[in-house]
């Protein structure tokens, strides 16, 4: 499902700044675009999950991807993506279309995501670290994010990169552990990461683009977070 901006309605995307018309050259250009997702609010409607980076002997269980009740002691509905590594290279990923945008143009978009996680920090595991082994993914591209079969392996059809590195059409923003010491009572606290640079879309020729938010996983078990919000900043290149 295609989230279509309008001004002033409070949907996926809050504000829709882009001009569509006017009478001189600058009323034309495009303008920045602010939105925001809150997943509590909003819902999940339109979203989709899968994943990649696996073979069929090596697919992940326990794969989830739907709206829920936050655990304690926070509060309201998050978005769940987990899942249990088998591979030692997980990737889990929630995109969604959105329309609105001037068409076949170049933008960039800065991410500022907010999740719920119960992986403490600074403490190891199977592979690697429950927190900081298991890295944030943002993205966007014109193309929609696809887990295909490439040489009997399943992965993406975007450059999204792999693990700690980002690629061109998405970026890490950080890990998972949420800042807990490790060995103390486990629970969940929420975090809040933005990108260092802005990710570089250019728009399709209707005016869409594809966002991607994913975790990899080096974390040999399973992994999970809750997504609570987040922000887009859209910003026309040429400003």
């Amino acid at each position: 499902m295609k989230t279509i901006l309008r001004t002033g309605i409070s949907v996926a995307m809050l504000s829709l700044l882009a001009a569509c018309g006017g009478g001189n050259e600058t009323e034309n250009r495009p303008k920045q675009v602010s939105a925001s997702v809150d997943f509590d609010k909003d819902g999940v409607t339109g979203w989709t999950g899968s994943s990649s980076d696996y073979t069929p002997e090596t697919a992940p269980t326990n794969v989830v991807f739907e709206q829920r009740t936050l655990p304690a002691p926070l509060t309201g509905k998050g978005y769940l993506v987990g899942g249990t590594n088998r591979s030692d290279d997980l990737f889990l990923f929630v995109k969604k279309q959105f329309s609105g945008l001037a068409k076949n143009t170049t933008y960039n978009i800065n991410f500022t995501l907010k999740f719920a996680s119960n992986a403490q920090t600074g403490c190891m595991g199977v592979g690697g670290a429950q927190g900081e082994a298991v890295w944030v993914f943002a993205g966007a591209t014109a193309t929609e994010p696809k887990a295909v079969t490439v040489n009997n392996a399943i992965r993406m059809n975007i450059d999204r990169g792999n693990q700690a590195e980002g690629g061109k059409e998405a970026q890490v923003i950080g890990n998972i552990a949420n800042g807990q010491a490790c060995g103390t009572a486990v629970s969940y606290a929420s975090k809040t990461l933005k990108n260092d640079k802005a990710q570089k879309v250019t728009t399709d020729a209707n005016g869409a683009v594809w966002i991607i938010l994913g975790i990899d996983s080096g974390f040999e078990a399973y992994s999970q977070v809750f997504l609570q919000s987040i922000q887009l900043d859209a910003i026309p290149a040429t400003l």
